[in-house]
């Protein structure tokens, strides 16, 4: 008989991706968790193999509790930005874990940041509720197999959010590090298959926090890079200083503190991050660098950015 995994977020970017991999495994019994199960999002799930559509919502803790009877594992991802409100994403994570110890769950895969306040002193929600989250589910081991999957900046966040027009062909990278710091990357489209390794091996992987990485360089190279692939387009980096500067005081939109603060650990603490590109490739040995994933997409990404 076949194992069922829930997918939580199974319409988003990470969620997306894990149900994917799953379905490609052919060993697993699917439900493609989501708020509304009548969204096309949704809907485009329906016809896929030993896939049910099933729908949930973490602040409503019987949902939950619904949806996992009789799942073997579960896949959570949690968005702090979806809300904004303190405190919700960590009680959203422990209910769950909660939950699915009381339905003899056996493993929760959980998609986890580091703390960044412990050591940069200033609050990180987005990355300090996950680890929170972390902390309470790896306290769970006697009870329940815990694995937390940790993802660095998606290689989509940087030709999206951070690669910045600043007229004509000419864009800016305002990335707020310092030129020769190491930034760490992936395609979201890769955790899938990562996610998936981690349940085939749940004796392997339990009880750990896996920091993945799918490509590596210093914000100096990056630019070179995004310059050479992306021609006609012409990226400029305007420093780490003028970034900062733009984040703590000019970018006004929900959430731009807690970027800031994260940048600020990625810069100055920069030689403490961990992110594992050789766990990585054995998790999922088809795992892109960024140059591939930019030459593949490159007629898209110049398209989105010159309309």
């Amino acid at each position: 008989m076949s194992k069922t995994i829930a997918v939580f977020g199974a319409t988003g970017n990470q969620g997306g991706s894990v149900l994917r991999s799953l379905v490609e495994r052919d060993c697993y019994h699917l439900k493609a968790v989501t708020r509304n199960i009548n969204s096309q999002k949704a809907k485009d799930f329906s016809h896929l193999k030993n896939v049910t559509l099933a729908e949930a919502d973490l602040d409503n803790k019987e949902s939950v509790d619904i949806v996992l009877k009789g799942c073997y594992g579960a896949f959570l991802v949690t968005d702090f930005t979806s809300h904004f409100v303190k405190n919700r994403e960590v009680e959203q994570g422990v209910n769950f874990i909660d939950k699915a110890i009381a339905n003899n769950v056996k493993h929760i895969v959980f998609s986890g940041l580091e703390n960044i306040e412990s050591q940069i002193h200033e609050p990180c929600l987005h990355f300090d509720y996950k680890a929170a989250i972390e902390d309470y589910g790896i306290k769970q081991k006697d009870k329940i197999h815990f694995t937390s999957v940790r993802m660095p900046m998606y290689y989509q966040e940087v030709v999206g959010s951070v690669f910045n027009k600043a007229f004509g062909n000419r864009f800016l990278l305002n990335i707020p590090m310092d030129k020769e710091k190491i930034v760490y990357l992936m395609n979201v489209d890769d955790i899938g298959n990562c996610v998936a390794s981690v349940f085939d091996h749940p004796e392997l992987y339990k009880s750990q926090i896996i920091e993945l990485c799918g490509d590596y360089m210093k914000v100096q190279d990056l630019v070179i890079l995004l310059n050479q692939e992306l021609s006609p387009l012409k990226v400029y980096f305007p420093g780490g200083s003028f970034n900062r500067f733009l984040f703590k005081y000019i970018l006004k939109f929900p959430g731009v503190n807690d970027i800031r603060v994260m940048f600020d650990y990625f810069n100055y603490f920069n030689h403490q991050i961990k992110r594992d590109s050789d766990i990585t490739k054995k998790l999922n040995p088809d795992v892109v660098n960024f140059s591939t994933w930019l030459k593949k997409n490159r007629t898209q990404i110049i398209s989105n950015k010159t309309a």
